[in-house]
């Protein structure tokens, strides 16, 4: 019996990847929006200041998390 997949993904797309891909370009994007420019005012820096402060504190918060379900990950396959 022939089957076919009917999907909208290539064959070969990986979902792992494309997770990775999705999540280094908003990186790059808030790093972007984040970035100081020398025509920026000072108050613009500031708020760029802040707003890496954030994203740095929103990523070590998430870490342990991450750890944790990485941790559940790899008991449930061994």
């Amino acid at each position: 019996m022939n089957e076919e997949h009917h999907n909208s993904e290539p064959p070969g797309a990986d979902p792992s990847a494309k997770m990775m891909d999705w999540t280094g370009k908003k990186y790059r994007n808030f790093m972007d929006y984040v970035a100081f420019r020398d025509d920026d005012p000072t108050w613009m820096l500031g708020y760029k200041l802040v707003l890496r402060f954030f994203g740095i504190l929103f990523i070590i918060i998430l870490s342990p998390f991450l750890i944790l379900g990485l941790a559940i990950a790899f008991m449930a396959v061994f």
